[in-house]
């Protein structure tokens, strides 16, 4: 990872947590060299938060380049890298440094998920525990915000998805898998924010009180799409990057009298 100490306000950039998912990589890295061109741009990167998890998938994707590996998804250590808690936090001690330089009220962490329908053949239709992610619904976004942050949370989606709804293709590309999403496996769940389907809710676990999750229909993906993913990837870090510079915190609460 890299800290680029600026006048801006402070972004968290991450991608490849899980390292099958392989457009926030890409994306992360491309953010990063137009955001390092700017004056004043303020920001840490960190693009590829699980390397045995990418060599992993290096090794697998040799002998099936079209199976989506979720092997790849976590680390060295068998869990997800997010979850990790305790006092040997091995990579995710890289998230603790980044808020502690930075100072950062944003996270912006790019994901994918399975391009393609995902079945468990003989095993069950649906597979087990991962229920959302049967179906692709489009390139979707996941807002978690501390409860004080909400107005903020909602001003940031919406800038980001008009943002991204003027990419060419992006939005009729989501309205597509929507509708077979909807076809086969009934409503998504999700609020549709000027084109995108979208997820806002409060949670705490996080201690940047925004972070902003991108899931991009990525998972054994090439050429042009490959392309036109991690092109998505990194105008959302971008507008994301953009849309805090102009947005206020929230007031502080009043501190009582003694």
């Amino acid at each position: 990872a890299r800290y680029h100490a600026g006048g801006d306000k402070p972004v968290i950039i991450s991608g490849g947590q899980h390292a099958n998912e392989t457009t926030g990589i890409v994306g992360a890295l491309r953010a990063a060299q137009t955001l390092h061109s700017r004056p004043n741009s303020h920001f840490v990167i960190s693009p590829l938060e699980n390397p045995d998890g990418y060599q992993v998938h290096w090794r697998l994707r040799t002998d099936n380049p079209l199976h989506m590996h979720h092997a790849a998804r976590y680390t060295a250590l068998g869990d997800d890298l997010e979850y990790r808690s305790g006092k040997e936090l091995f990579e995710k001690a890289i998230r603790i440094e980044a808020e502690s330089l930075s100072g950062a009220k944003l996270h912006v962490n790019l994901h994918g998920y399975p391009s393609h329908e995902w079945t468990r053949p003989l095993s069950g239709y649906v597979p087990r525990t991962f229920a959302m992610w049967t179906v692709p619904k489009g390139f979707f976004l996941i807002m978690r915000h501390h409860a004080e942050w909400t107005a903020q949370a909602k001003i940031l989606i919406d800038r980001v998805s008009r943002h991204l709804a003027a990419i060419p293709g992006l939005v009729a590309y989501n309205a597509a898998q929507i509708r077979l999403f909807e076809t086969h496996a009934g409503e998504t769940g999700f609020r549709i924010i000027n084109g995108f389907p979208c997820l806002i809710s409060i949670d705490d676990r996080h201690t940047v009180p925004l972070t902003l999750i991108t899931e991009y229909p990525d998972e054994t993906i090439y050429g042009s799409a490959f392309i036109q993913g991690h092109t998505a990837q990194m105008e959302t870090v971008l507008a994301a990057y953009d849309a805090i510079q102009a947005i206020e915190e929230p007031a502080a609460s009043p501190q009582p009298s003694a």
